[in-house]
């Protein structure tokens, strides 16, 4: 059962970790986020180091038979003291959350330490990655060997549950609530695993074998590790998608905005920031979606800056009395009027041709009310949508919708 059902979780934790890795750079200053990349990693070594081709690879590689015993419970030790920084952090200020985290980590490694010595008194014979525990449950080194890593085990399951239930309770977002109670579902599963050790303790003290438990066992402990695995994951999977939603947003809305840019490059190609001469450093950066994106607001804000001595108000109440028998009205009225504007404007520009200073005027959107960079974003694609898609020609194609 352990060499079916280990490698499903080994690819579980990997896959988790995996997609953590990604941010733990970004996040390097978050402890919860590198406390989390590590309760997977440890998780998918506690599954690699229990694997039977694994255990008598380490066994002939060390020199030390059964080694991959201490090694796969250290990790589970360690992952268990990660799980409760990880929730430390999420829920408790930064000062409480550090002096929380080093207990958690103190404890644990007092546990690690525990669990070496007393292994390096068993002097285990030969190798037993199937049946270990069975064929040294009457050990007494061994019961208390077993006896303090199921301590530990079962009071961190335990730890964990209460803690997942209150934080849950507590978080107003959905995805940390739903994974959260996935975590401590799985936990709960996990305390089966902890019931048999238990037994096997009490077992060997009378001489008895509960042989037939060791598949509910590791059952128990399998699932219950996959489930937690996943409820960890649930959040940062929901925030990466977020992400991606956004960036995808941004790629539509820096499209979107082509139709306004080209207008005014087409006759002020000096808007364009020249990030040729910059260092590759800075090329690199400008390539992000979201400084294109910024770039791109800057350099038609410029551009409505050079039209806008051209404005003419015959332009504008022309426009504004076409486009109100279409129908429009509010700010999508403002929008395609502001559009008619600028097209009216460039022209004017490229001819020479002012107007007077007393009909002059302002862009229809101009008392738009903006609360930041997005709703100008929105603001300048409602324009944008009321422009011809190739509104005039430019004068280096090649950047046209770079």
């Amino acid at each position: 059962m352990k060499d079916l059902l280990h490698p499903i979780s080994l690819v579980v934790a990997a896959l988790g970790f995996l997609c953590l890795l990604r941010d733990v750079p970004a996040r390097r200053r978050d402890p919860a986020s590198t406390a989390l990349a590590a309760v997977f990693l440890l998780s998918g070594l506690s599954f690699l180091f229990s694997i039977t081709p694994m255990w008598k690879y380490l066994d002939r590689v060390l020199g030390t038979v059964n080694l991959s015993v201490p090694l796969a419970m250290g990790c589970v030790v360690a992952l268990i003291a990660c799980q409760q920084v990880v929730l430390t952090y999420w829920g408790s200020p930064p000062e409480v959350a550090r002096r929380r985290a080093r207990t958690w980590l103190s404890v644990g490694l007092g546990v690690i330490a525990g669990l070496l010595v007393l292994f390096a008194l068993l002097t285990p014979s030969a190798p037993r990655p199937i049946d270990f525990t069975l064929y040294y449950a009457h050990d007494n080194l061994y019961a208390a060997y077993l006896t303090l890593y199921v301590t530990a085990y079962t009071l961190g399951e335990l730890f964990l549950v209460r803690a997942c239930w209150r934080l849950a309770r507590r978080s107003s977002r959905d995805s940390v609530r739903i994974g959260l109670r996935v975590v401590a579902l799985g936990a709960t599963i996990t305390l089966g695993y902890s019931a048999v050790r238990i037994g096997d303790v009490i077992a060997g003290a009378f001489d008895r074998s509960l042989a037939q438990w060791e598949s509910f066992a590791w059952t128990c402990g399998d699932v219950g590790a996959m489930l937690t695995l996943i409820g960890w994951l649930v959040p940062t999977v929901s925030d990466q998608a977020r992400n991606v939603q956004h960036r995808i947003k941004q790629h539509r809305s820096y499209r979107g905005l082509c139709p306004l840019w080209l207008a005014f490059y087409s006759e002020v190609p000096e808007i364009a920031l020249p990030i040729d001469r910059a260092d590759p450093a800075q090329r690199r950066r400008f390539r992000s979606i979201g400084i294109k994106l910024y770039r791109r607001v800057v350099e038609i804000r410029d551009g409505r800056f050079v039209i806008r001595p051209y404005l003419d108000t015959t332009v504008r109440e022309s426009s504004e009395a076409h486009h109100r028998a279409e129908g429009l009205h509010g700010e999508e009225l403002n929008a395609a009027v502001t559009a008619d504007q600028i097209l009216a404007g460039i022209a004017a520009r490229a001819a020479g041709e002012r107007p007077d200073p007393d009909q002059l005027t302002d862009f229809a959107d101009a008392d738009r009310q903006t609360s930041g960079p997005l709703d100008e974003i929105a603001a300048l694609l409602a324009v944008a949508r009321h422009l011809p898609h190739e509104p005039a020609r430019t004068p280096h194609t090649e950047r046209a919708c770079a």
